[in-house]
């Protein structure tokens, strides 16, 4: 080999190895960023999840709380206006005590006055303790029970006092205000890595399928309710109107292993189309599915899923299309067919 050949060579070589020097650890960095991203996104999006789970599990155990704090206020106005009643009863009936003569007057009960009134001493009347007690025995077994019920009742409206403060401090300690703020602060960073993610990608979506691409040729807009037999590309949001329902659950996604088979429509579940199981939504009925921040487009065409606690089922081509895997939480608006 000629000196000029062996200098091209070197030179050739020089090359190589300065592309595998520079160029490779600088994808294998940008690979890490990825991952690391990713890694990340996975985390806030668990974390939300979970904070989610906390938060509505709080919100109905304040509004239980709230409910029976409610009760409890209404349980001690009553005890506490019965407690007022038989107060102005028992001073009526120590009056009555008192002045026990003009009370038997007021009844009409004469019978006792003309006992006392034809007597030829009436020292000897008052002088009969015995007698004096049975004039007004009644008058003092009324005493005895309003005082044993003023006295029931107000034990009781202690007792309801002390179980209102324990379920105010319990209402207090479900801090659903915190837990709102933190899930919004994690939406906000999970939104941040999510634009990272886009930007290694080459300003392109992050796992993601817009919903206003073109669906393939031969695509026009169904009638309201429509079942189609195939929705094999998603179709534009611009073709639909928005209802502002909007749901919210757990939501999960099947494939293969129903890929072929009947659905609950009659329709053949094709894995790859733009569908989806809801239990109780007609068929036909289009939905707007977002998860973080991704969006598609599915239609009806099935019944599920059947475990508790879990609201969607989405085929398997359209929880790849916004990159949900496994049980994630998703928001989905029922979307109205425009001019079909």
């Amino acid at each position: 080999m000629i000196p000029r050949e062996r200098g091209r060579c070197a030179m050739a070589i020089a090359f190589i190895l300065f592309f595998i020097i520079a160029i490779i650890p600088a994808r294998a960095a940008a690979q890490g960023d990825m991952d690391s991203f990713s890694g990340e996104a996975d985390r806030l999006a668990y974390e939300i999840l979970e904070l989610r789970a906390r938060l509505r599990t709080a919100e109905a155990e304040r509004s239980t709380l709230l409910d029976e704090l409610s009760k409890l206020d209404a349980a001690i106005s009553a005890s506490e206006a019965e407690i007022d009643e038989l107060a102005v009863e028992l001073e009526e009936c120590r009056e009555a005590y008192g002045m026990s003569l003009r009370s038997m007057y007021k009844r009409g009960d004469v019978s006792e006055l003309e006992v006392i009134l034809g007597a030829r001493e009436i020292e000897e009347v008052w002088e009969d303790t015995a007698y004096f007690d049975r004039i007004l025995k009644s008058e003092v077994d009324s005493l005895g029970l309003l005082e044993e019920k003023i006295t029931e009742l107000d034990m009781k409206r202690r007792e309801l006092r002390d179980r209102r403060a324990k379920r105010e401090r319990m209402a207090e300690s479900l801090d659903t205000e915190s837990m709102e703020r933190r899930i919004a602060e994690l939406q906000d960073r999970l939104s941040e890595v999510d634009a990272g993610i886009r930007a290694m990608n080459g300003g392109g979506p992050a796992r993601r399928q817009p919903a206003t691409q073109a669906p393939e040729q031969g695509w026009a807009v169904p009638a309201p309710g429509e079942l189609l037999q195939r929705v094999p590309a998603m179709p534009p949001l611009s073709d639909f109107d928005r209802s502002g329902i909007v749901y919210a659950g757990y939501t999960t996604s099947y494939g293969e292993d129903f890929h072929g088979n009947s659905t609950a429509s009659g329709v053949t579940y094709n894995m790859y189309d733009f569908t989806c199981a809801h239990r109780t939504l007609p068929f036909g009925t289009w939905l707007l599915v977002t998860f973080r921040g991704n969006q598609t487009i599915v239609q009806v065409n099935d019944r599920g899923p059947f475990v508790p606690g879990r609201v969607l089922d989405l085929s398997f081509g359209s929880a790849q299309s916004i990159g949900l895997d496994g049980v994630q939480w998703t928001e989905f608006e029922i979307l109205v067919p425009r001019g079909g």
